[in-house]
């Protein structure tokens, strides 16, 4: 299912429609970016939006899975919060591997670093593991395709 992009805009160029897949509380957002910042990096971004945030921009947390530069961000539009931390290949290996660990694993405590504990309380892992085979498709058929 597709619908408007519920994040601030970003850099680059995304290859497509926004895929939104509906988990419950939350609502992941999947789309491949090209010619990002000035390497022209490319890649998977999963978003993650809280469904009862206030606006437009609904975004908590961001996975880029890029080539060259990965790295995820700890947002909250309503909390003014916009944390970027950098992934280290080499301790932590493949950066959509190591997102689809955190989604399954961690994802209620992220959420609260996002500032978004109601959110993270209402998480029910039962329709965020129903939504990874659907996240795990579309970032196999996007990874082979390139965007």
């Amino acid at each position: 299912m597709t619908q408007q992009a519920m994040h601030a805009q970003m850099g680059g160029t995304t290859g497509g429609s926004e895929e939104i897949i509906p988990a419950g509380a939350v609502t992941f957002g999947l789309e491949y970016r090209t010619n990002v910042g000035a390497m022209n990096d490319e890649g998977i971004c999963i978003h993650v939006y809280g469904t009862e945030v206030e606006g437009n921009d609904k975004e908590l947390l961001r996975f880029d899975c890029f080539r060259m530069n990965p790295h995820y961000h700890y947002r909250n539009k309503p909390a003014d919060k916009n944390d970027r931390l950098e992934l280290d290949f080499t301790a932590e290996g493949d950066p959509l591997a190591w997102t689809l660990d955190k989604i399954r694993n961690r994802l209620p405590i992220m959420l609260i670093r996002c500032q978004a504990d109601s959110i993270a309380r209402s998480v029910d892992q039962r329709d965020v593991n129903a939504a990874l085979p659907q996240i795990v498709a579309w970032a196999e058929t996007k990874t082979h395709n390139r965007g």
